[in-house]
């Protein structure tokens, strides 16, 4: 039976103090002393050994070494996940896990985690952020996946869950959707070149090269090969909390030289021109390698949020709905499966690490095409 002592600090006052031995631990196979020590009272020592003893007992007391709460297991999943992330992607994890994850699974024990729980949360995740709900239980689903290697939970529930949609008006999405038809390309390209070079500039390069908007705005002067008509995309452009910085490009396959057309070309050379004169005025000089291609006023980097409103403005001077930054590389896609490029040089020029990801993202680019198929193959067949 454990003893109680009563003893005398430095100050002369009388404590309680006690220590309960607990078995042995099932991974050192030492044995555990839990010590309690500073009770001002014998009463408040009986009642705190009770607990200990009863918790002990019945196989809670050392929970969080055999189960573990979600938010010990998430911070230690999270030590080993950043050494594989880029900073921009951390940051907006972390906004996931504060805002959403830590509210609902903190003080949760993961072996007790339901399917029920799971599906209430991502219920709960749609309807706050539907448009980043899948990464956010994506990141409570890897947690659980790290605490199942571990061995402390037998399966993963989240694997599970049931996925909500959001309703979408079908007619609309088929009537626009996130994408330029030639057509459209042609009236936004034409209004674009009235309001100035540097827009037109801009945005011939992102619907004529298909790069990501922060690859656009990380380009300076040197990337550019007037010789060989190419580009290097070997950076982009990342918001970090309220500050833009360059990182690496978002995978291997990111890191790519693409070929541009004449025109394209000739175009950026008038832009560098001009923008050389419009520096010089503010007494900037803009003969090195470092040049940002696109800057802004004060020669710094361009936020692509101020991107997206140059964009609305556009659409609606060339009277054509409005798509997203993104939307770009998207109709760049579009139209090079259109003029007949296959699959694999598509994914090349785009940097997609997979191909599924082209395929996934493009199916639609290649659905007039597989309508056509049976009459093709009978054309090229001609058994008569």
């Amino acid at each position: 039976m454990t003893k109680i002592i009563k003893y005398t600090n430095k100050d002369n006052e009388t404590l309680y103090k006690f220590r309960f031995y607990a078995g042995i631990d099932e991974i050192t196979g030492k044995q555990r002393y839990i010590r309690r020590q500073g009770f001002t009272s014998l009463k408040a020592a009986k009642d705190e050994l009770l607990k200990i003893e009863y918790l002990v007992s019945t196989n809670q007391y050392f929970k969080s070494v055999k189960s573990g709460k979600f938010g010990d297991v998430l911070d230690e999943w999270l030590a080993l996940h950043k050494e594989t992330v880029k900073a921009s992607t951390l940051v907006r994890e972390n906004s996931y896990i504060t805002n959403h994850i830590k509210p609902y699974f903190k003080n949760m024990y993961v072996d007790k985690i339901t399917l029920r729980q799971c599906q209430d949360f991502t219920n709960k995740a749609f309807a706050a952020a539907p448009a980043a709900y899948t990464q956010i239980i994506g990141i409570v689903k890897s947690v659980l996946d790290y605490a199942l290697r571990l061995g402390m939970i037998e399966s993963n529930p989240m694997l599970y869950v049931i996925k909500p949609r959001k309703r979408v008006d079908v007619s609309e999405t088929e009537k626009h959707g996130n994408f330029y038809t030639k057509d459209e390309l042609k009236k936004f390209l034409a209004a674009a070149k009235d309001t100035g070079l540097k827009k037109y500039a801009l945005f011939r390069l992102l619907s004529f090269s298909g790069m990501r908007i922060g690859e656009c705005l990380a380009l300076t002067w040197h990337d550019l090969n007037y010789k060989n008509n190419t580009i290097a995309i070997n950076k982009t452009l990342a918001r970090i909390k309220d500050k833009l910085v360059i990182q690496t490009p978002k995978t291997k396959s990111s890191n790519r030289v693409i070929s541009l057309d004449a025109e394209t070309m000739q175009v950026l050379k008038a832009w560098q021109l001009e923008q050389r004169k419009q520096l010089l005025k503010i007494g900037i000089n803009s003969m090195n390698k470092h040049q940002l291609i696109f800057s802004n006023g004060n020669n710094e980097y361009i936020y692509s949020g101020t991107v997206r409103k140059s964009i609305k403005i556009l659409a609606k001077k060339a009277g054509i709905h409005s798509i997203t930054t993104h939307g770009f590389r998207h109709t760049h896609a579009t139209l090079l499966f259109a003029s007949g490029m296959d699959i694999k040089q598509v994914q090349a020029r785009l940097g997609h690490s997979n191909v599924t990801t082209t395929l996934n993202i493009y199916t639609h680019a290649i659905q007039d095409k597989q309508d056509k198929i049976g009459d093709e193959f009978a054309r090229y067949i001609n058994l008569k």
